[in-house]
């Protein structure tokens, strides 16, 4: 997903158990919002942090996600928004 340079992909490993990298690049520093929500639009987790241009990477624990099943992870920055959707396995 691209929106004026601002590129979200795929988080990997997906499906996870233990641990996931959500992965995306930045054409400029910028501070950038993660939020992630299960399939009712429940936010489950919300993060903000700076980051400078160039890949760069959220990690999250199973520890950060105590549920399963489809969540849906949208990355915001300088109003721009791109969602994508993963899934965590059981325990």
């Amino acid at each position: 997903v691209a929106t004026a340079g601002f590129e979200l992909y795929q988080n990997t490993p997906n499906p996870f158990k233990a641990e996931t990298r959500i992965d995306f690049y930045l054409p400029e520093p910028a501070e950038v919002t993660l939020e992630i929500r299960d399939d009712l639009g429940r936010l489950l987790l919300s993060r903000e942090d700076g980051f400078a241009a160039g890949p760069q990477s959220f990690r999250l624990t199973r520890e950060d996600l105590p549920v399963t099943g489809v969540l849906y992870y949208s990355v915001s920055v300088d109003g721009r928004k791109a969602t994508r959707k993963m899934i965590r396995l059981e325990r």
